[in-house]
């Protein structure tokens, strides 16, 4: 794929540009996890078409940023050195990041049967023992960092708010589960692209590029492509509040000529109009919220615009 690949804004079944004739899909593997995030219990195929368009468009994109990075290092791999320098702009996201490489760290020493209590005392006294993805992180940072700030996060304790309202959001959604219904939510809570590991590597078509990524690159891109969709989800959310009429409320019906173009449009009719009335996240929500979060208006505005790129800006870092 190339950097002029169609703008999921411009068509929900543009396939990312993909350019191996594979029918490598995730929308299947994307309607349970949008589910677990806050969609309704059956989302659309439609919007996950499009989510997994727009994931797909954006790990393209900064694949093809860490590989230039790569190379102006000399190296013949992509590593997550190169992803890190990428990030580092973005401490809120970097920050979150360095958490999934410490919980990733402690599983794999559970997995291997390492004591608990030596764990917590690699992480508290800085141990080289501590494994291999912090220690990748630390040392880099390390490197890089000026002003004590970047090293500082490994330290941090902050709540992530973002984090802290999905699961809330999660708590909400299981009040009125019964068994069933709960034990399937749990079974789409436990969905990843690094569950699927190869079939990941595969759809970014990682085979046919010069300078590859590394396994433990191959990690934090599963991990950023899941946390592409949770983002998605999140603001899609948001728009679809946003346009429910209130009561009372002057400015109610003033939405964006966007939205209204998408949801008048002959393909929106029949992901919007027929399936309008449930509670399923919409393509035009997607397409909305993209265009929100692109143009830093409303809401949306804190987000950063670091990572933009052909006029859309990186959602998961």
């Amino acid at each position: 794929m190339n950097n002029t690949a169609a703008s999921p804004m411009a068509s929900a079944t543009s396939s990312s540009g993909r350019s191996t004739g594979k029918s490598i899909s995730f929308a299947t593997e994307l309607q349970s996890m949008m589910y677990s995030l806050g969609d309704a219990r059956r989302p659309l195929h439609e919007t996950a078409v499009l989510v997994e368009d727009v994931v797909h468009t954006q790990l393209i994109n900064l694949l093809q940023q860490a590989a230039e990075v790569s190379q102006l290092r000399g190296a013949r791999v992509i590593t997550p050195e190169d992803l890190l320098f990428l990030m580092r702009k973005d401490k809120k996201k970097l920050r979150r990041l360095l958490k999934y490489m410490f919980i990733r760290d402690y599983k794999s020493k559970i997995v291997k049967g390492i004591d608990e209590d030596d764990l917590l005392e690699d992480k508290l006294s800085g141990s080289n023992n501590v494994n291999k993805r912090q220690k990748i992180a630390h040392d880099f940072l390390n490197s890089i960092d000026q002003t004590g700030e970047l090293l500082a996060m490994f330290e941090d304790d902050e709540i992530d708010e973002v984090k802290q309202e999905r699961m809330e959001r999660a708590e909400r959604q299981t009040r009125s589960m019964d068994s069933a219904q709960y034990a399937e939510f749990c079974e789409s809570r436990q969905l990843s692209f690094s569950k699927k590991a190869s079939k990941f590597r595969d759809w970014l078509d990682c085979s046919s590029m010069e300078i590859k990524p590394n396994v433990v690159a191959m990690e934090i891109l599963a991990y950023l492509a899941y946390e592409t969709v949770a983002q998605l989800v999140d603001l899609a959310l948001l728009v679809r509040q946003d346009m429910v009429t209130k009561a009372g409320d002057p400015f109610s019906h003033a939405i964006s000529a966007t939205f209204i173009q998408y949801h008048n449009s002959a393909e929106s009719t029949a992901a919007c109009g027929v399936e309008a009335h449930s509670n399923a996240i919409q393509p035009c929500h997607i397409r909305e919220a993209i265009r929100r979060y692109s143009h830093k208006i409303g809401p949306l505005s804190p987000f950063t615009n670091a990572y933009r790129r052909n006029g859309m800006a990186f959602l998961a870092c």
